[in-house]
């Protein structure tokens, strides 16, 4: 092989190992990172021997991990950790129930990285809500379901962080949001970290520790009304300095004890109809009402009362019972205004009332069709009207001037049918 086509090769691996392996040249970096604890609630001491992780990330993915103890003054260091760009980096302690972090990409800012952490308390006495909207972005009027868009403000102004005993979760001393019944599709997201979602009485609650600062919790959920009206009553287990609701204009009206109108609020997607309550204190609730909410066509609700299964199930056997009485009624009536005694073939007619009575159970339980149906229950009605050697009463006849009915006697007399 020539030199030339050689370094011609040489030259395409090189080339090909710093596309497939583009951080190679950041690796060869390195750095050092040095920090130390400190311990933000008043007059308490650095945590002794405490372990501190470093997490470093490169364009999103990790790289490696590492840990360090804390001396006896809070101070830690990671040498020879890989710098560069596109190099991020996450330090972390936990301590006393909660995971405390500091995060930053590369380069670092001069001199040691300050980690604070808090001393833990399990009341939360100290989270003030400061802002609370709920947003209704649509509605469906075919489901009739609503969308509804939450946003919190909390505050934990204390200098500890507030940490939910979950051995006492009776108390239900968590982070605590309310939901009206029924709900579906509920999707939360907070600044804070840490923590689960867990379903209690008419909401949810939050196990995340709550450090010392201000945070913000958004939850979006689907929730059903009927007739247009949705009530919910709304509580506020850590009070609202502030409480603001949003509905698209045209989109219905509401209303809430405590609620007073202000101006509309205009924004890209439209005008909005603004209701606000203030100074809310802990466990205030508020009675919101939905009225004139999208509906379906009439012709549609129609449509849903009578395919709906509830419907179904109470109607259909109620139209049969009916029918079954008029049948009876009709025969009972008929049979005394006949004067011919009764024949020996109407030793039958119990049988085909229990026949047509089965058809209908049938029918009632979808076995048979609705052609067929009607088919067999018109053949068991004219058997049971004619049951015996010979009809026990001259059927109807049609007159023949028309606009009637009219029957024939034995001895050839008309009888004409009461108006």
């Amino acid at each position: 092989m020539g030199r030339a086509m050689r370094s011609a090769l040489l030259g395409g691996i090189f080339l090909v190992t710093l596309v497939v392996s583009p951080n190679l040249a950041h690796a060869q970096e390195s750095v050092a990172v040095e920090g130390r604890l400190r311990n933000g609630t008043a007059g308490e001491e650095i945590p002794p021997n405490l372990t501190v992780a470093l997490n470093v990330f490169s364009r999103g993915n990790r790289l490696e991990t590492r840990e360090s103890i804390a001396d006896d003054e809070g101070r830690f260091s990671f040498q020879g950790v890989p710098g560069g760009e596109g190099i991020g980096y996450i330090i972390s302690a936990e301590y006393s129930g909660a995971t405390y972090s500091y995060e930053s990409d590369y380069p670092l800012p001069p001199g040691p990285v300050d980690l604070i952490v808090y001393e833990s308390i399990d009341s939360s006495e100290a989270i003030q809500v400061r802002s609370h909207s709920m947003v209704v972005s649509a509605a469906d009027p075919d489901a009739q379901v609503m969308e509804v868009l939450e946003l919190v403000g909390l505050e934990n102004t204390g200098d500890r962080t507030f940490v939910p005993d979950l051995a006492q979760a009776g108390q239900m001393n968590m982070l605590r949001f309310s939901l009206p019944s029924p709900v579906s599709d509920l999707d939360v997201q907070t600044t804070m970290r840490g923590g689960r979602i867990l379903q209690v009485d008419l909401g949810f609650a939050l196990t995340t520790p709550v450090q010392p600062g201000a945070y913000e919790v958004a939850y979006r959920f689907r929730s059903y009304y009927e007739d247009g009206r949705l009530t919910f009553d709304h509580g506020f287990p850590f009070g609202a300095d502030t409480f603001h609701i949003l509905l698209p204009e045209g989109l219905g009206q509401v209303s809430g004890n405590g609620l007073q109108e202000t101006e509309p609020l205009v924004l890209a997607e439209g005008v909005y109809r603004r209701l606000e309550a203030n100074d809310l204190s802990a466990g205030s609730r508020i009675e919101i009402e939905f009225v004139g909410l999208p509906q379906p066509p009439l012709w549609r609700r129609w449509q849903n009362t009578l395919t709906g299964e509830d419907f179904l199930a109470a109607a259909i056997p109620g139209a049969f019972g009916i029918a079954l009485l008029a049948l009876l009624a009709y025969v009972f009536l008929r049979a005394r205004r006949s004067s011919r005694p009764v024949m020996e073939g109407s030793s039958e007619r119990p049988y085909f009332i229990e026949a047509i009575a089965l058809l209908d159970d049938r029918f009632q339980r979808r076995e048979i069709g609705r052609t067929e149906y009607l088919q067999e229950r018109s053949d068991l009605k004219g058997r049971l009207l004619g049951s015996g050697n010979s009809p026990p009463w001259p059927e109807a006849q049609p007159t023949s001037e028309g606009g009637g009915t009219s029957t024939c006697t034995d001895d050839g007399e008309t009888e004409r049918p009461e108006s």
